[in-house]
């Protein structure tokens, strides 16, 4: 299963809700978490494998893996700060800002409500994925400075497998 990078348009697009969670769909999820976890990764939404469903796959927990149906935050508090990275900027890291604690509600394989809350890294995978339903990436919560330090690191270009020239425009737009 292809990870999309940065610049690809799926990643960019609002996703939409899952109606019927058919064994189809459930094994795309357990592909995307082998993916994941080849990876290797904590997390992994729909649009990063081109799927736009309301979707992703989280590994926050010493193996377990969760898929994660139209998920929604119900209540969030405190802020935190954590060096994150994504699947689909790879070798690119930043500090990012997030609620602390967060009470979510999502559906599981079974189609069952799940409600849930949880701090550390559990919640801010979770948030960090499901920013990947609507388009939003990790570089959308950084500042100017951060953007230009990223710059910096972003020598080893050809492995991410976007040109030197791309990647200047989409950072300094």
């Amino acid at each position: 299963m292809e990870i999309y990078k940065f610049g690809a348009e799926c990643l960019r697009e609002n996703t939409n809700a899952v109606k019927n969670i058919t064994q189809e769909l459930l094994n795309f999820m357990d592909d995307m978490i082998e993916t994941m976890i080849l990876a290797p990764g904590v997390g992994l939404a729909g649009p990063q494998v081109g799927l736009n469903k309301d979707i992703f796959t989280i590994n926050a927990d010493e193996g377990i893996f969760e898929k994660i149906i139209n998920p929604r935050v119900l209540k969030k508090e405190g802020i935190s700060t954590f060096n994150e990275g994504c699947l689909s900027f790879p070798l690119l890291y930043s500090d990012v800002v997030r609620p602390e604690w967060i009470k979510v509600s999502y559906l599981n394989e079974d189609g069952e409500e799940v409600i849930k809350e949880g701090d550390g890294l559990w919640a801010r995978c979770f948030q960090h994925e499901l920013d990947h339903l609507s388009g939003v990436l990790f570089i959308d919560h950084l500042s100017k400075k951060q953007m230009k330090e990223l710059k910096k690191d972003l020598k080893d270009i050809k492995k991410i497998g976007l040109s030197q020239n791309d990647l200047e425009k989409i950072l300094l737009s």
